[in-house]
């Protein structure tokens, strides 16, 4: 069994995730919203792995940072404090968030959603925070239109507006940062207008999200996003993991897989720009609806902007079983710089090996178990 620069031995291989729920408190695994707040995706990890960050392709020695978070006091149950006042009003708390205001959450399920309109706002739940089937302005649960804002360590489940792209988050304003989120079970996760700046995903797990094509998992329109430390499993009504037309487009050290959806390609890349994806595992599964696993510059290229896509040290598992195309180009696309190399590829015969040299520059097996990777839905762990 060959390697590049990898440590991912047949016994480090028995971490992986599972498709069933394993342990007390999960989520349910069907896809369908149980209704009961665990703060935990439903595809949790199977065994431990023996060092923290054992098997990221290409860094075996480096150990995926903790989350860090925002050291605050605890709050009660089912309260919002806002710069140390307390409410048990969502609207009421609404109203007194200002410019730099610190609002913490209490444990429980908030079926009212908020619109924070404030700048350097930061948002911060409890263990059990949970806004479940929360909407306002027929757009999401958070309508966020201030700029610098961040939120950390709350759950999200149950968006549906008229429109059918109900989401999680709504950005409007610049420069979001969310990390230990976990959104699932709604139409959209993260939707974001033009010209908000950038967003950044960390530690955070999206899961069952999409919607009739069109609604997705992570949506982005920003100047630039980046996705570090984070998993998107399972988008749904052939929606995209992660659909972008920002012009810079990074996801680093994150797990992108499709298991037994109907999902779309897991990441699209609409307009072009430029791509990154390193030290990630990509699984496309066999319902997947599309046979491009990334898609770039598929609704027009950004005639302003280079473009570029470099897929660098990842397993990609191409399982779609009327076959793969690891990368969906649009016509025209000989002057942009590709750069694919140093990747365990898994699967399917799939026809742009020679294009882009994956043959010489990467590691092709045939099967999972030429791989030494256990039945399908098990996924290689990279030590998130």
């Amino acid at each position: 069994m060959k390697y590049h620069n990898l440590t991912i031995k047949t016994g480090a291989l028995a971490c992986v995730l599972l498709l069933s729920a394993c342990g007390s408190g999960s989520t349910s695994p069907s896809g369908a919203d149980s209704g009961q707040s665990s703060g935990t995706p439903s595809i949790p990890n199977e065994g431990t792995p023996t060092t923290p960050g054992t098997g990221t392709p290409s860094n075996p020695g480096t150990v995926i940072p903790e989350q860090p978070t925002t050291p605050v006091p605890p709050v009660e149950d089912a309260v919002i404090v806002v710069d140390g006042k307390t409410y048990s009003s969502i609207s009421q708390a609404e109203s007194a968030i200002q410019n730099n205001s610190l609002v913490q959450f209490g444990s429980g399920i908030f079926t009212q959603g908020m619109t924070i309109r404030a700048d350097n706002v930061k948002l911060v739940g409890s263990d059990g925070t949970h806004f479940k089937g929360a909407q306002v302005q027929n757009k999401g649960t958070f309508v966020i239109a201030g700029d610098s804002v961040s939120m950390e360590n709350i759950e999200c489940s149950g968006v549906s507006v008229p429109n059918e792209n109900g989401a999680c988050i709504r950005q409007e304003g610049k420069d979001l940062h969310l990390s230990g989120v976990y959104f699932h079970d709604s139409e959209q996760g993260i939707l974001t207008a033009k010209d908000t700046g950038s967003l950044i995903i960390e530690y955070s797990t999206f899961e069952n999200l999409g919607k009739g094509g069109l609604a997705h998992a992570v949506y982005s329109a920003n100047e630039r996003l980046e996705i570090r430390y984070s998993k998107f499993y399972k988008s749904k009504d052939n929606g995209h993991e992660i659909k972008s037309r920002a012009k810079e487009t990074l996801i680093e050290y994150s797990e992108i897989a499709s298991l037994d959806s109907n999902d779309s390609r897991l990441v699209d890349i609409s307009n072009g720009g430029k791509l990154t994806i390193r030290n990630s595992m990509l699984e496309q599964g066999p319902n997947t609806a599309n046979y491009q696993v990334i898609g770039f510059g598929m609704e027009g290229v950004d005639q302003g902007v280079p473009q570029s896509v470099e897929l660098t040290n990842n397993i990609i598992l191409m399982e779609r079983a009327k076959g793969n195309v690891l990368l969906g180009l649009p016509s025209g696309s000989g002057s942009f710089q590709i750069s694919i190399t140093g990747n365990d590829i898994i699967g399917t015969p799939f026809n742009d090996k020679a294009e882009h040299n994956i043959e010489q520059n990467n590691n092709i097996y045939d099967s999972r178990s030429d791989y030494g990777l256990g039945a399908f839905p098990a996924l290689p762990s990279i030590g998130l």
